[in-house]
């Protein structure tokens, strides 16, 4: 086993907010509002991974929100978390006509930035309307699977307005699963961004 890799998502996701938001201060209320952006079936780990990490502190269990362009895309999770958590098919960058934050935690994994010309300009507005919906205590927490996404990603939280509190290799990567044709190992949550609303 290599070391920082955990068995499971939901475990790798409670030690990824444990360390995360330990770090730079980011204390969630009880019951936090929390929004899973382009969730996928990942909803279920990251649900698991919020029950535990919050379980840990005495918070309760959050009100968790997912939100993904298709309905098929979240279809199992949806499934498995019935009565637990609240699904929405939208347009992320149209998100406050769906979902009523403030949200004290936004979470993004493996946003696709490079897979189209237009995918740095469609995840800025994303993340324009992430700052909008973000409590100003609260944060979001990123990750990416290959430099190819994670730096555009930087760029794009940068221009959406966010306040980057950290962006970089991430202490509890996941398996690596693939590799990309100029050799960089493709790993889940490899890298990690952490942005909250910027201070005045």
């Amino acid at each position: 086993m290599e070391t920082g890799i955990f068995s499971s998502p939901d475990q790798r996701w409670i030690r990824i907010l444990d360390k995360y938001l330990g770090e730079f201060g980011i204390a969630l209320p009880e019951f936090p509002s929390v929004l899973d952006v382009a969730c996928g079936n990942n909803a279920t780990w990251n649900y698991l991974a919020l029950v535990g990490y919050l379980g840990s502190k005495n918070l309760g269990v959050p009100r968790y929100v997912a939100i993904d362009v298709s309905e098929e895309a979240f279809a199992k999770a949806k499934e498995a978390l019935q009565g637990l958590a609240h699904f929405i098919s939208c347009d992320a960058r149209d998100m406050r006509r769906y979902v009523e934050g403030p949200f004290h935690l936004v979470l993004c994994q493996h946003p696709p930035l490079t897979i189209s010309k237009k995918g740095p300009k469609i995840w800025e507005e994303i993340f324009e309307e992430v700052s909008l919906i973000l409590d100003p205590q609260g944060c979001m927490v990123l990750t990416s699977f290959w430099l190819n996404d994670h730096i555009p990603a930087q760029i794009c939280v940068k221009k959406a307005g966010l306040e980057i509190l950290y962006s970089g290799k991430n202490a509890f990567g996941g398996k690596i699963f693939d590799r990309s044709e100029d050799g960089e190992e493709l790993r889940y949550d490899k890298y990690v961004l952490v942005a909250r609303k910027a201070r005045s």
